[in-house]
């Protein structure tokens, strides 16, 4: 994860990754009739965007934010969900989930980086939804260091997905299990370390402090920044809705690409992403998420 010196790399390598002794996986080839059924398009689609997450790929989209994502992949309006990390509503939002926070190893005291990515399970039985499994692998990316090419704790995605007529992502539903325990082994962070708690913080405002100036500025001072961000929880990867550092942490990722819209939700409000939700309301909301009845977004009908 891109933080700028921060040494937790986040959720970044969720996103995608076999590591180097896990070949790239391939789309699906077409059948004997040289056409591409609705099942091997989905899939397809689903491998692009994973792939997209492999360092240096994501370059672009870092770059150039939207305009660096071809075409096809998702919808403009697109919305979802990753649990534990929120609701995205909108293209911008879903695309910089997906790519803006997949780690670039510079920007992070592990030098981690997405290498590679293999979807394990994969059901498409209409042409409109799909269900997935991703196992998500990171090395060390450190040319000339001892430990480069050092495999590291994989992740796995779970998501359900649902496209429009063209073949786009409209829909995701997707989840992250053990996140925070990854966390831990993959960065020896200690999150409930009172010491590494307030380490963290300090760099969090750093970094704001250098990335939300003028009218993005959040804090009169870092001094300001810490204070406050010391009375309010800090919060764990499983978990990282809510007024809490983590969510800042992750937040703060995305300001590198779109600071007006995201240095608010690393501010004193969370910007209408950092804030106090309510459980199960704020976490199982798919009918103003999706549009639709709750049980009918990623229902297949024959």
């Amino acid at each position: 994860m891109h933080l700028s010196g921060l040494r937790s790399v986040g959720i970044a390598c969720a996103l995608a990754g076999p590591g180097p002794h896990h070949p790239q996986q391939p789309p699906l080839p077409p059948n004997q009739n040289q056409t591409v059924t609705d099942e091997q398009r989905n899939f397809n689609t689903i491998s692009s965007i994973y792939n997209l997450t492999v360092y240096p790929n994501q370059l672009p989209i870092i770059q150039r934010g939207g305009a660096g994502v071809p075409p096809g992949l998702f919808s403009q309006n697109v919305s979802g969900r990753v649990d534990p990390v929120g609701a995205f509503q909108g293209f911008e939002d879903s695309i910089e989930y997906f790519f803006a926070l997949a780690p670039l190893p510079q920007g992070n005291g592990a030098s981690a980086a997405i290498t590679s990515y293999r979807i394990t399970e994969f059901s498409s039985g209409c042409s409109d939804v799909a269900a997935s499994v991703v196992y998500l692998y990171c090395s060390v990316v450190n040319p000339g260091a001892p430990d480069d090419g050092k495999a590291l704790a994989p992740l796995k995605q779970v998501a359900f997905w649902k496209f429009d007529d063209a073949g786009a992502v409209l829909k995701y539903d997707a989840w992250i299990p053990n996140l925070n325990a990854w966390v831990e082994a993959t960065t020896a962070a200690a999150v409930t370390n009172p010491q590494f708690q307030a380490q963290s913080i300090l760099q969090i405002c750093a970094v704001t402090q250098m990335r939300c100036t003028g009218a993005n500025t959040q804090w009169a001072s870092i001094g300001e920044c810490v204070s406050v961000l010391s009375q309010r929880p800090y919060g764990n990867y499983d978990a990282a809705w809510g007024d809490n550092v983590v969510c800042r942490s992750i937040h703060l990722v995305l300001t590198q690409v779109r600071p007006d819209h995201h240095c608010p939700h690393v501010g004193p409000t969370g910007g209408g992403k950092c804030v106090d939700v309510q459980y199960p309301n704020d976490y199982f909301t798919d009918e103003s998420l999706y549009g639709q009845p709750v049980g009918e977004t990623f229902m297949c009908k024959k």
